[in-house]
């Protein structure tokens, strides 16, 4: 049985192959021989930055690696040979709360594969953000999410039964290029 640091070795270097947040820009730094802070490679920690300049330090993980499409681009596709994992709702928030509550990061940055079908994973995906919003200090957080806009579309309302309040989400719709 996979303790949670299994999984989370798992699916955090698993969600390095997801492009967003790519330590957006940042120039590689590694510091983990000599235990200090502020490493941009490995897994698990990426780093966006606020319209201000700020950096923010996001704790990146997939709920699942597992999947079940196989689209080749994929590392996580049904066909691939890597191991597998999945964390629980309660698991995810345990982790981002104590990460957070040791400064370590100052959110949380989560996709997944498809559990099951599509509907079934953004359900565990937005329990993950109700759970945070109801444990965290002030009971808000933000939500940010991306894809085609039939999900945003999808997505943003199941967000806002969850509890997140509608000026705290952001999404960026994806469409189709042009020439």
């Amino acid at each position: 049985m996979q303790t949670v640091l299994d999984k989370l070795a798992i699916l955090a270097d698993a969600a390095k192959y997801d492009a967003s947040c790519a330590s957006s820009g940042a120039q590689a730094r590694n510091s983990l021989a000599t235990k200090a802070i502020g490493s941009t490679e490995g897994m698990g920690i990426c780093h966006a930055y606020a319209p201000d300049g700020r950096c923010i330090s996001l704790l990146k993980i997939l709920l699942t690696n597992s999947c079940v499409f196989d689209c080749h681009y994929c590392i996580n596709r049904k066909s691939s040979n890597v191991r597998r994992a999945r964390f629980t709702v309660a698991e995810i928030v345990g982790l981002t709360l104590a990460f957070y509550r040791r400064n370590y990061i100052e959110g949380l940055f989560l996709s997944s594969g498809i559990i099951r079908s599509p509907d079934y994973t953004m359900e565990r995906i937005v329990e993950v953000a109700r759970c945070l919003r109801e444990e965290s200090l002030g009971g808000e957080i933000d939500a940010y999410t991306c894809g085609p806009t039939p999900m945003i579309d999808a997505v943003m309302p199941v967000f806002q039964m969850a509890g997140v309040a509608p000026e705290r989400l952001y999404f960026d719709k994806f469409t189709q290029a042009t020439r």
